[in-house]
């Protein structure tokens, strides 16, 4: 179900442990404060996370799931991990695998982990004919090079984007997504507002990757899927649209995910 009237965060983590106790106050809140949609990331490597997903996608019709191997973790994947996300897909129907991708930033595993466990979860993503939510830090060339050589079709979403403009445009030109977060608000971030003013609306979405990356001036405070509000007035700002304009565009977007199920 996606409502079209509201604010959508496409992108946060309800199961963090931050949340924990208190993730149906915090629902609660949000769809009493304007909030239409919400999409939540489930951690196969941690199965508490699965348990705790489901629950959060079954309290209410308009949360959804994305499942998939975070590449912080690649070191770790395995067979398990695997099985781990074919049988969350049959409990929670997730709508997309993710977040997915290479992180060249932190070097949290390995390089070649990372590859290695990106391209199974492209090959996840084929064989439950989702789509892909990709998490990319300094790697954007990289990524987009392996989902030319697996020949991954759209749609593919990069999540909380912070790659360069060319790299943008590339993408754009593939007619992929791009996620913008809080960090569109942080005072360095010049060139992604340059880059959310070329993204058509029909390849945007918004999103919060709370409890991290509140908006300015709340940065470094634990954010919340409200944080995607400031997200989108942003973002309204620097296309001259209205908040409506974005909120109904992005959920046009979900709604169009969605019909990949």
């Amino acid at each position: 179900m996606v409502n079209e009237i509201g604010y959508s965060d496409f992108h946060c983590h309800l199961d963090d442990d931050c949340f924990a106790g208190d993730w149906q106050q915090l629902v609660n809140r949000c769809f009493t404060q304007e909030m239409a949609n919400i999409v939540s990331v489930a951690d196969p490597f941690k199965e508490i996370s699965l348990e705790i997903t489901e629950e959060i996608i079954a309290y209410h019709a308009n949360i959804h799931a994305v499942c998939g191997a975070h590449p912080h973790q690649a070191d770790l994947y395995s067979p398990t991990i695997e099985k781990r996300i074919f049988a969350f897909y049959e409990k929670a129907k997730f709508m997309a695998v993710g977040e997915a991708g290479l992180d060249f930033h932190y070097n949290f595993a390995s390089r070649e982990s990372q590859e290695k466990t990106f391209r199974r979860q492209i090959a996840v993503a084929r064989e439950l004919a989702l789509p892909l939510v990709i998490h990319s830090r300094n790697a954007e060339a990289e990524v987009l090079d392996i989902l030319s050589a697996e020949k991954f079709p759209s749609p593919v979403v990069f999540h909380c984007y912070t790659g360069n403009m060319a790299s943008a445009v590339e993408i754009l030109q593939r007619g992929y997504f791009i996620s913008i977060s809080g960090i569109v608000t942080f005072k360095k971030a010049d060139e992604l507002r340059e880059i959310v003013k070329i993204v058509p609306l029909a390849n945007l979405f918004t999103e919060t990757d709370s409890p991290y990356l509140s908006p300015e001036p709340r940065r470094g405070q634990t954010n919340t899927p409200l944080g995607v509000i400031e997200v989108v007035q942003q973002v309204a700002a620097l296309k001259n649209l209205t908040v409506a304009q974005v909120n109904e565009a992005v959920a046009r977007n979900l709604l169009r995910l969605l019909a990949k199920n």
